[in-house]
């Protein structure tokens, strides 16, 4: 029991020490006693052992003295280049990947299109993509240390797609397909949603309000984030803001129901309204010169401002629910036309009188593939916390 003990607390010892020098890096031994309130035998011991281990390295400062007036300090960072870490999200017609180093800088990203849907056929894609990468980074002591996938659907618990309806899929065990190809590797299924909240919560570091992250792209996603837990609900299905209802008979939705919050407002459903109005498809590049080059007509702008309001009924909905201190909103229409946002904030502010901050997410189609790959390095390293740099 003793020898357990021992184990148990060097080990919460090495998280505390690690999440340190990521939060502060370049720091030094004395520095990490003083902000960790560990003894400087425990912290010469940890820092010995992960050296040792080549997840740190060492330099001696070049410009700080040391606090005594002495020799300069030695600084240690994390050994970023000795691992990586590879995140992916499954699209209707592709596979969009991110490959990070350890301290969650992207080194390489790509999107890679599939032919076909059949799980067969995406395990072996990722299993090709997967070698792709690691061609790339063979002096890596490590090498990818994780995998984690992105889904768009109900993914429980045990890692199982319960549904992912732009692949039709249903029960299906993707991990475990994988698992067979990489039986050493760390190997993750999630909602695309849960990773993308986990990029932007390493990115903007709320650490106790809740807050939000909304995707509005195919369909709407939410990722929730409360006294700095993620949300995944009873069965790990939480978060799928598409589906509550803003019109009892509206528009049908695929899962059956009518008047859902996506049939409304993603930016399928406004490119949708859009082709209806003008007998044609206008893609997005297309709408995104139409505005910068003022040819939105009167239909158009007001299937804009119909617009702004079925984004605005849901978003009301959330905000009552959650009152959360900031919600994030991955979307390309409100991102190509400010005045939206503008009055969006300004309808929720002036009637509801909230603090709750509304932001478009810096990290935008990134933020799936970035997420699983923090996913991945959490596990890995064994900590809680990773801080992404701005």
């Amino acid at each position: 029991m003793e020898i357990a003990d021992s184990k148990f607390i060097k080990n919460i010892n090495r998280a505390i020490i690690l999440e340190e020098i990521i939060k502060n890096e370049p720091v030094s031994r004395s520095d990490l006693a003083k902000i960790t309130g560990l003894n400087k035998v425990t912290i010469s011991s940890q820092i010995s052992d992960l050296l040792d281990e080549k997840l740190l390295i060492e330099k001696k400062s070049e410009n700080s003295p040391g606090t005594s007036g002495g020799k300069k300090p030695i600084l240690l960072f994390l050994n970023k280049k000795c691992a990586y870490s590879l995140g992916l999200e499954l699209k209707k017609d592709s596979i969009s990947s991110v490959l990070t180093n350890l301290n969650g800088e992207i080194t390489q990203k790509e999107a890679f299109s599939v032919k076909k849907t059949s799980p067969e056929f995406i395990a072996d894609k990722i299993e090709e993509i997967f070698k792709y990468y690691t061609k790339s980074i063979k002096n890596s002591k490590f090498g990818i240390i994780g995998l984690s996938v992105g889904v768009h659907g109900k993914i429980d618990k045990n890692n199982i797609i319960i549904e992912c309806n732009n692949l039709k899929w249903k029960n299906i065990n993707l991990k475990k397909m994988l698992q067979k190809k990489f039986p050493d590797l760390n190997i993750n299924i999630k909602n695309n949603n849960y990773f993308s909240v986990l990029a932007e919560k390493s990115f903007y570091d709320i650490p106790n309000d809740p807050f939000i992250f909304l995707n509005m792209s195919a369909g709407i996603g939410m990722g929730i984030v409360i006294d700095n837990n993620i949300l995944l609900g009873v069965n790990g299905l939480s978060g799928e803001a598409g589906h509550v209802s803003i019109e009892l008979n509206g528009r049908k939705c695929y899962c059956g129901r009518r008047g859902c919050w996506e049939t409304y407002a993603c930016e399928n459903a406004f490119f949708k309204d859009l082709k209806d109005l003008k007998k044609k498809n206008i893609s997005y590049d297309k709408f995104s010169k139409m505005l910068d080059n003022n040819e939105i007509d009167e239909e158009i702008t007001a299937l804009l401002a119909d617009y702004e309001n079925y984004i605005y009924s849901g978003l009301l909905s959330i905000i009552n629910i959650f009152d959360p201190k900031l919600i994030l909103i991955y979307n390309r229409i409100l991102n190509i036309y400010p005045a939206l946002v503008k009055n969006l904030k300004k309808k929720i502010y002036k009637h509801n009188k909230i603090e709750a901050s509304i932001e478009l997410s810096e990290l935008k189609e990134d933020s799936c593939c970035l997420g699983a790959c923090i996913s991945n390095i959490l596990g890995f390293l064994n900590i809680n916390f990773l801080k992404l740099k701005k």
